[in-house]
């Protein structure tokens, strides 16, 4: 925009100076210029509000406000409830520990939701950083072995399940399973999986 009006008043002095003569271009210019504006306002769409009503007003009398921004960020990606199997002080259980055999089913195509994919994988490791939370999941497809890191909270992630839960690990991080992949076959449930013809390695459905 800032181009067309220099390029527009060069060219009106230019016409000043030299008289009736080359009006005409001038007027070319700003006619050129008002169909490039007019039809860049019709190209842009204008998203609509995504959240209706406001989150309610925290009960601290001095809130952090990076917390409380946190808080809400948490609050409107947990769709399915998908917060409580990262909570740190949760019961066993109830949350997602390193070891868990888990099945994540993630959306490929935004335009085209019904198009997902599954992987199915050992739980080597979760990172909670709030509404960054992440874990990395391992799995041996066709002899090698395969790491994804999904983000729990993304809106490409569809469902997460937990297959089979984990027993006697002690570590929080089950980087070992890189250098013995056969441990990561002793899971009843993931030599099932492997079976299957999809469930352990990404399979498009449509």
């Amino acid at each position: 925009m800032l181009c067309n009006r220099l390029l527009s008043q060069r060219l009106s002095g230019l016409c000043h100076l030299a008289g009736p003569q080359i009006a005409a271009p001038t007027l070319v210019c700003r006619h050129f210029s008002q169909s490039v504006l007019a039809r860049e306002s019709q190209s842009f769409i204008i998203p609509k509000m995504q959240f209706d009503t406001p989150m309610a007003k925290p009960e601290e009398k001095r809130p952090n406000v990076m917390k409380v921004i946190e808080r809400e960020a948490i609050a409107r990606a947990d769709v399915d409830g998908r917060s409580k199997l990262f909570v740190r002080r949760a019961a066993p259980k109830d949350r997602m520990c390193a070891g868990d055999i888990v099945q994540v089913e993630t959306i490929n195509s935004v335009s085209n939701p019904s198009l997902t994919s599954s992987f199915t994988g050992v739980c080597i490791a979760i990172y909670r950083r709030g509404i960054d939370t992440s874990f990395i999941l391992r799995n041996i497809v066709q002899k090698i072995g395969v790491e994804v890191r999904y983000m729990a909270y993304s809106p490409l992630l569809k469902r997460i399940e937990i297959l089979q839960k984990a027993e006697r690990v002690r570590r929080a991080k089950l980087f070992y399973l890189r250098e013995n992949p056969g441990k990561t076959f002793r899971q009843k449930m993931l030599t099932k999986s492997a079976k299957t013809s999809g469930s352990s390695s990404p399979v498009a459905r449509k």
